[in-house]
């Protein structure tokens, strides 16, 4: 990574067509060495976005402790931080619809100028991205509410409502792995707001294995930070410090390079085919444009 930082590859499709990767793990590698560095100075920018959440978080966290017999498990406390949070996520939307658009270009390994597409991302799909965002920032609360209703009358009213609760939880976990495509699919296509939903849907359904880990790829550092927190208690300022340092110049920035990954390999294979004209396989040594049938 420190070599590629001074001495960067060239982008692939500055490459004859035999030298550029073979398999999307290749190309993976070398378009994060190419563009790992610029993630910084990104990132940076676009946490900006995430400081109303950050210091409401901040805030809740202080006057939970002040008080001595208060608990994470209190309803009240969850119930109004979560519902503060779904208004702090509410305007990161369009951040997250540039940085896709950026980080999907640079998947494909192809160069471009980063500020002018970060910032004409945001400008193009910020009212759909205001939708995304939005359902985005209620779903902690959604889910919170729903595991906690059908939780309690499971203790109570039988197994019927632990198969609620198995319901919910599943229906959660769907919304986590189609995030990781709706917003690569409003910055690449032309399509109204259900048919994101509806295709984002369906292709994480045909790509659920890879979904599945991609998901996990991208909650590694969270489960890292969550188990130091959990081993070492007495370090809780200084991991606090250090997970919001991970987030704020690099975290952000390589969760939404990641998924554009995956979703780059998704809709190329799945709606790129079907289009003629368009191109698959994108960067790669078998890169070519699907034609008319």
């Amino acid at each position: 990574m420190l070599k590629n930082l001074f001495f960067p590859p060239p982008p692939p499709e500055d490459l004859p067509p035999q030298e550029r990767p073979k398999t999307r793990k290749a190309l993976f590698r070398q378009t994060f060495g190419n563009y790992w560095s610029w993630f910084f100075a990104v990132n940076l920018v676009c946490f900006l976005f995430y400081l109303p959440a950050s210091i409401w978080t901040e805030m809740s966290l202080n006057s939970l402790l002040a008080e001595e017999s208060a608990s994470f498990q209190t309803s009240s406390f969850m119930g109004a931080y979560l519902l503060g949070l779904a208004l702090c996520l509410f305007l990161t939307g369009p951040m997250l619809a540039g940085l896709t658009l950026l980080m999907r270009t640079w998947a494909r390994g192809e160069p471009c100028m980063r500020w002018q597409t970060l910032f004409g991302g945001m400008k193009r799909n910020w009212k759909q991205a205001l939708g995304f965002s939005l359902l985005e920032g209620i779903m902690p609360l959604a889910a919170y509410s729903t595991l906690r209703y059908y939780g309690g009358l499971g203790e109570s009213a039988g197994i019927g409502y632990y198969l609620l609760f198995g319901f919910c939880a599943v229906v959660i976990l769907f919304a986590l792995l189609m995030r990781q495509l709706v917003y690569t699919l409003m910055v690449t296509y032309r399509l109204g707001f259900g048919q994101i939903l509806k295709n984002a849907f369906l292709l994480t359904f045909l790509e659920l294995p890879k979904s599945l880990m991609t998901l996990v790829m991208n909650l590694v550092p969270v489960a890292v930070f969550a188990l130091l927190l959990w081993l070492l208690p007495a370090y809780t300022g200084l991991l606090v410090l250090l997970s919001l340092a991970y987030f704020a110049l690099f975290g952000v920035a390589f969760d939404r390079f990641l998924s554009a990954s995956f979703a780059n390999y998704v809709v190329e294979k799945h709606i790129n085919a079907k289009i003629s004209g368009a191109r698959v396989d994108i960067g790669m040594s078998s890169e070519h444009c699907i034609e008319e049938t």
